[in-house]
């Protein structure tokens, strides 16, 4: 018994044998046209499939799976309230022990428009958030790394 030939190509739809289809078998014949068409959906369906996988498998390198490789490489490490200190800056110590990590501020309570600007200066176990107005209100912070 032979197999059908296979192609990786969408149908746009699938054949239906009617009453009236002569029962003819073969590689052309009516009876397979609608298996074949089912069969190169498959063999569609399986490359896109294979490729996905694949994609998602470099994705997640030696991690094992994306959710694990984006836990490695991004990780919360202190999030905590804070008093901002206008120009003077306010220093808040860690032990990340490199500048490689991401700050982010949020006011806690409204700056009445006397935030202005916020700068953060990255040092290995610390940083100090300046702001260029005079806002001496809380905050909230939170590093990523």
């Amino acid at each position: 018994m032979a197999n059908l030939n296979e192609s990786a190509t969408w149908e746009t739809g699938i054949f239906q044998i009617e009453t009236t289809t002569p029962a003819l078998g073969g590689p052309d014949g009516p009876v397979n046209t609608a298996p074949r068409q089912l069969a190169n959906r498959t063999q569609y369906l399986k490359k896109q499939t294979d490729s996905l996988n694949a994609a998602v498998a470099a994705a997640a390198g030696s991690a094992g799976s994306i959710d694990a490789r984006f836990r490695a490489v991004e990780k919360v490490t202190a999030m905590a309230d804070f008093k901002f200190a206008s120009t003077s800056g306010v220093t808040i110590a860690h032990n990340i022990g490199s500048t490689n990590y991401s700050v982010n501020i949020t006011p806690s309570q409204n700056t009445g428009g006397d935030l202005g600007d916020v700068y953060v200066d990255k040092a290995s176990n610390s940083f100090t958030i300046y702001n260029s107005g005079g806002f001496t209100g809380t905050g909230r912070y939170q590093i990523t790394h």
